[in-house]
């Protein structure tokens, strides 16, 4: 809908103007939260000798010339790594940033991120903030720049200030990557070599999302002779597998090279493969949980769904997945959900744990999405045998990430469970945010 009254004929002319219009107000809103940002900042400054929240960035760049403060960071403390990202501007109190993320509609991890950018511009970007403020160039931009200067030392910084912020509104991220490469290469070109030694920090191994049909696209970046190796076996092994599927077989080099990375993943059978020995029994199991109609079972519904990646799931490929040979498959009883487990003791036994990460897939907390493999099992109300003491049980436990499992322990946010995934939190500052079935919306405010 837009702002045109209703009685006008809007033209394409017309709507194209609204649409200008309503860009300016929208970066200029964005650049008005990013400033609420740096405010919310300085309000919450980190006491001396607090625990502050933190970026890590590597670099190679002694870190006295970073900033005076990086004189007193220990190094061969792995906890101190953190802070190299955090050199040049002020740090946060770490429970600070969950409040603003929550009243953005946002995750802590992007509120926290947000509030780095927003400090680093203020702080170390000057000229690209003034821009911003100004209304020259959006947000979104300026925080690509803060993003790829952390952690650089404060002359590159400078120099990329002085260079970007002409152009900040329409440089691309390749041009921002060569202008940092060349101010390090000016400024800091030993540190650089020792840097590019440094290379393994950006090797990875990731996979995507999974599709539908059960396949997944999976990104690496190694060692090139690794890799090269890697490849070396894998085609080894697909040549293996058209030797055993023989002449009728219809797969096609990708595929049998793709179906090589799973024969991998249990060397024993892969060995005999390549050996042309009998294979061993399957090494490889997988904890999978799905939910099946009884139809599927009859084979009148396609589809289910698969509680592991959270996305639905062809009943065929189900079918494919029991029938392979090269996996231990054992099904377990189906765990109803419903049920009230109990325990006297504090600890969480496993069952228990099984159905809280079931019934809720990801942490309890407004806008949070991390998934309940990676949180604790909280108690909602505190733990205690003597009468009228939280219980260790289904209506009490509910899964919460570390950072927010401290921020209800050690602040003032608190949270009650309504019924089953739904929960009211509040906020130290009095609004409560309504956490339903994975979703979260502010319900009150002062």
């Amino acid at each position: 809908m837009t702002a045109l009254a209703d009685e006008t004929i809007a033209t394409p002319a017309m709507l194209l103007a609204e649409v200008r219009r309503s860009r300016v107000a929208v970066d200029a809103l964005e650049a008005h939260v990013m400033g609420l940002a740096v405010e919310w900042a300085h309000a919450h400054p980190a006491p001396d000798g607090a625990r502050a929240w933190r970026v890590t960035a590597a670099t190679a760049v002694p870190l006295g010339e970073l900033d005076g403060a990086a004189d007193e960071i220990d190094v061969t403390d792995p906890e101190c790594e953190e802070a190299v990202g955090w050199i040049g501007i002020p740090p946060v109190a770490w429970d600070a940033p969950a409040a603003f993320a929550a009243a953005n509609g946002m995750s802590t991890a992007a509120g926290k991120a947000l509030i780095r950018d927003a400090l680093i511009l203020h702080h170390r970007l000057p000229r690209v903030w003034e821009r911003v403020t100004a209304g020259a160039a959006p947000a979104w931009r300026a925080r690509k720049v803060a993003q790829l200067v952390i952690g650089s030392p404060a002359d590159v910084v400078t120099h990329i200030d002085t260079e970007v912020a002409p152009i900040v509104g329409t440089v691309s991220a390749a041009t921002l990557e060569r202008k940092l490469e060349a101010a390090m290469l000016l400024l800091h070109a030993e540190a650089r070599e020792l840097d590019q030694e440094c290379a393994e920090e950006h090797h990875h191994v990731t996979p995507d999302d999974p599709a539908a049909d059960g396949s997944v696209t999976l990104t690496a970046r190694g060692d090139w002779k690794d890799v090269h190796d890697l490849l070396q076996t894998v085609a080894r092994i697909a040549a293996a597998l058209k030797e055993t599927e023989g002449p009728d077989s219809l797969m096609g080099l990708d595929a049998r090279r793709a179906r090589a990375l799973g024969v991998l993943a249990d060397p024993a059978q892969a060995l005999a493969l390549l050996d042309g020995t009998d294979a061993p029994a399957p090494g490889k199991k997988a904890v999978v949980y799905l939910h099946l109609t009884d139809l599927a079972v009859l084979g009148a519904d396609p589809v289910g769904f698969d509680e592991t990646t959270r996305r639905p799931v062809l009943v065929q490929q189900v079918r494919e997945w029991l029938a392979r040979t090269d996996t231990h498959v054992v099904v377990k009883p189906v765990l109803d959900l419903a049920e009230e487990l109990h325990t006297e003791a504090y600890a969480v036994p496993d069952r228990l744990r099984e159905q809280t990460k079931l019934v809720n897939p990801t942490c309890v907390f407004p806008w949070c999405t991390r998934p309940t493999e990676c949180c604790d099992c909280d108690h909602i109300e505190p733990w205690d045998p003597a009468p009228g003491g939280g219980p260790t049980c289904s209506h009490n436990i509910a899964p919460l990430c570390r950072h927010h499992h401290r921020l209800k322990t050690h602040t003032a946010w608190t949270y009650r469970r309504l019924e089953p995934r739904v929960f009211l939190w509040t906020d130290p500052y009095g609004t409560s945010y309504l956490h339903d079935r994975g979703t979260t919306n502010c319900v009150c405010q002062t």
